[in-house]
């Protein structure tokens, strides 16, 4: 009963209701022979059914994933530095802790194991700016950054590379670290879904790096069963929009030169 009832719950949350109106919409349009106002909501129909009801979107980001399987991080050669890519915090005054965490913040998690592995010798830390409400610039790296050295949570220095535009200013940034202080070897920590561009843009900018997938994302890769058929859900947009993301980054990045 209690199944049922939390079902009933998510169809009326928005993708769920969205998709109960378009069933009906089409339903009354196919039986009233309403050809031209059913290839609408029919496709409307369609497409929310696809991206938000069947697993499709974890079946297109676990085709990502698979080619970044987990590393024995015991097993990885010692690094001269680990480089650990934004996407994960950012400070924020409201939190207790100072700091607000994001999806991504596996990357942050699989950086601290490196180091405490002793992996690397330096950490250095991505991420983006974000323009607060009173007008100030903070970066997403100098807040990571903050956090580790007041909760203490590496012995080795963290190095933050500040606002970052995207992926490619990252690696333009570290590659040139790299060049300064004659890094050899550098353990690339990203999204294993994002491990495909990041790998290629960090090379292409000269940035010798080994990858480091973390931050798996889809049920396959979780080892999780795929329900065939879910009440449609924001959950399944989101993984999504995130697969697009990166389909169309990766030709965005070549179109670019930038891989």
């Amino acid at each position: 009963m209690i199944p049922l009832l939390k079902s009933l719950v998510d169809f009326l949350e928005p993708p769920g209701l969205i998709w109960l109106v378009l069933t009906i919409k089409s339903a009354l349009h196919l039986r009233r022979r309403h050809w031209r106002p059913l290839w609408l909501t029919g496709s409307a129909w369609l497409l929310l059914t696809i991206t938000s009801a069947l697993p499709v979107p974890h079946l297109l980001m676990a085709s990502l994933e698979k080619e970044w399987p987990p590393v024995d991080l015991a097993a990885l050669p010692e690094c001269d530095a680990i480089m650990v890519l934004g996407g994960t915090a950012e400070p924020s005054v409201m939190e207790p802790a100072g700091i607000h965490f994001f999806g991504g913040a596996d990357r942050l998690f699989t950086a601290l194991t490196l180091a405490k592995l002793g992996k690397g010798k330096t950490l250095i830390i991505g991420g983006g700016a974000v323009k607060t409400t009173d007008g100030r610039l903070i970066f997403e790296a100098d807040g990571v950054r903050d956090w580790f050295k007041q909760w203490q949570l590496t012995t080795i220095p963290v190095h933050s590379l500040g606002g970052c535009a995207d992926t490619h200013d990252e690696a333009v940034k570290v590659a040139a670290l790299a060049k300064e202080k004659g890094w050899q070897r550098i353990a690339l920590v990203t999204s294993a879904c994002h491990m495909r561009r990041t790998q290629a843009v960090f090379i292409k900018a000269g940035a010798p790096v080994i990858p480091v997938p973390c931050n798996y994302e889809s049920a396959p890769m979780r080892g999780r069963p795929l329900n065939w058929f879910n009440v449609p859900s924001a959950t399944h947009l989101l993984l999504f929009e995130a697969w697009m993301h990166e389909v169309i980054g990766w030709w965005g990045y070549r179109l670019r030169g930038w891989i």
